[in-house]
């Protein structure tokens, strides 16, 4: 079998189990194509490959690229033919087997719709692979025929590609169609603010204790202990109240949280009650000629050239991420990062972690608060909360208030275009939220604002207007 690993923080690679090399296909495919592409996008792209390494293995009982030596390199074909068979294994849950399963209700069509998602996924991403086989390998350094054939035999492969990517296609969820409802789901205002209380920390006296070499110790004493938080260790909530608080405040991914460094805040030469957070991969901070190692397994990374970004952010903020900083994670912390793990030998606080603990935190808002969770209402959560929904929640907000803010400048210049202040407002959240320009998501949240601003105009006028009396009673419900 195979697997995907990270070969010194500068690229990933597909790699045999057994013997620990890669697969020849595969690297020929990475150091022509995907070298040139971020980390996630490669790590994304060979996972969707690792799968049909796979599949091959298990179908055929022997690997890819042996099957392909075989055919002395020119058998591009059967490959593109196997694709219907790797889109089954897939939907099978990577089993290969000749049984269809009967159709079902709800549950088992809405699993069944995302597994087709995925699976037009990875066949998209194999057909890319597939692609550039056909295009480095039926040509004249390969194979001992005229130009003319050659051309044939390619234009007949990527005629089968071509068509196999678009019936896969018709599967995939389109950034510009998909319902921005399903795919950003946000909190509440009233939500947000049940789900914070869930999450807030205890409240704590800090004492302060002058020890004998002269240093300064802080001490923590119980003033208020919140009864609601799952978490009893005081270090961790704090932990994961700073992580909130930047999600849902400053639009951080969680990648780009775990990232932060002491060195990543600088005073504002502007204002004095704000800081400047720089929002920055290792080998691109500048802040600092110390060179930290990253220990995580799976280390964060930036996710675009986009996501470099200068956020300013509260006073009060920046003193809370500093007492936790110094005085209450682990002064064995021999790292500059901002948020620790709470057990020797204190590393980075690692993904699955917070994750973890964030499920704790869900599962407790679920328990006291079951009315949000209740199908019974249209804002009802039905999903899993993840870390993300906060960053879709500061969106949110954030356009709105950016909107507020920009209809009030352009009314006050005596020009007033509703699409002319959207389109400043998306330009700005683009840049806020680190996204690209080529990104789908600004306008997403923008055509969900629109909608629901629109729907709100309209019950505005429904309200105002008065019925005349159709029954001259109430009905009782």
């Amino acid at each position: 079998m195979y697997s995907v690993e990270k070969c010194d923080d500068q690229f990933w690679c597909l790699l045999d189990v057994q013997t620990t090399m890669p697969p020849l296909l595969s690297l020929r495919w990475l150091e022509s194509v995907l070298l040139e592409k971020k980390l996630g996008t490669q790590k994304s792209y060979l996972d969707s490959l690792k799968l049909f390494y796979d599949f091959w293995l298990v179908k055929f009982g022997v690997s890819l690229d042996y099957s392909f030596h075989r055919s002395k390199y020119a058998d591009v074909e059967s490959m593109v033919c196997e694709l219907d068979a790797f889109w089954d294994y897939i939907i099978a849950d990577k089993e290969i087997t000749n049984v269809v399963l009967l159709p079902s209700s709800g549950d088992w069509q809405k699993s069944l719709t995302k597994k087709k998602r995925t699976a037009a996924k990875h066949c998209s991403v194999v057909c890319n692979f597939l692609q550039f086989l056909s295009d480095t390998y039926i040509t004249p350094h390969y194979k001992d025929e005229s130009p003319s054939e050659l051309r044939r035999c390619r234009s007949a492969i990527n005629a089968a590609i071509k068509e196999a990517r678009e019936r896969f296609n018709k599967f995939k969820a389109s950034n510009s169609t998909a319902s921005a409802g399903n795919s950003m789901r946000s909190l509440t205002p009233d939500q947000y603010l049940d789900f914070i209380s869930v999450l807030q920390p205890d409240v704590m006296r800090p004492i302060k204790v002058t020890l004998p070499n002269g240093n300064v110790q802080i001490d923590w004493q119980l003033v208020k202990e919140n009864k609601l938080n799952p978490i009893n260790s005081f270090d961790v909530q704090m932990r994961n109240y700073l992580l909130t608080i930047l999600l849902v405040k400053y639009g951080l991914r969680i990648g780009e949280s775990l990232l932060l460094r002491k060195a990543s805040f600088k005073k504002s030469e502007v204002s004095d009650d704000k800081w400047i957070m720089r929002v920055r991969n290792l080998h691109k901070d500048n802040l600092s000629d110390e060179q930290l190692d990253d220990v995580r397994n799976h280390k964060p990374q930036i996710k675009t050239e986009s996501s470099i970004r200068d956020l300013y952010i509260s006073n009060s903020d920046y003193k809370n991420l500093m007492t936790y900083y110094k005085f209450i994670r682990s002064e064995e912390c021999k790292h500059d990062f901002i948020f620790s793990a709470t057990v020797s030998p204190y590393n980075p606080v690692s993904y699955s972690t917070v994750k973890t603990q964030f499920n704790d935190v869900v599962d407790r808002f679920q328990k006291k608060f079951p009315v949000h969770f209740d199908s019974e209402y249209a804002d009802a959560i039905v999903e899993n909360i993840t870390p993300h929904w906060l960053r879709h929640t500061w969106a949110y907000a954030t356009m709105e208030a950016l909107y507020q803010q920009l209809e009030n400048k352009y009314i006050k210049s005596g020009v007033v275009s509703v699409k002319g202040i959207m389109e400043d407002v998306k330009d700005k959240l683009r840049v806020m939220g680190g996204w690209s320009e080529k990104s789908s998501m600004p306008a997403k949240y923008a055509k969900r604002f629109i909608q629901e601003n629109a729907n709100a105009t309209l019950m505005t006028i429904y309200n105002n207007y008065k019925d005349n009396v159709l029954f001259d009673e109430e009905i009782p419900y």
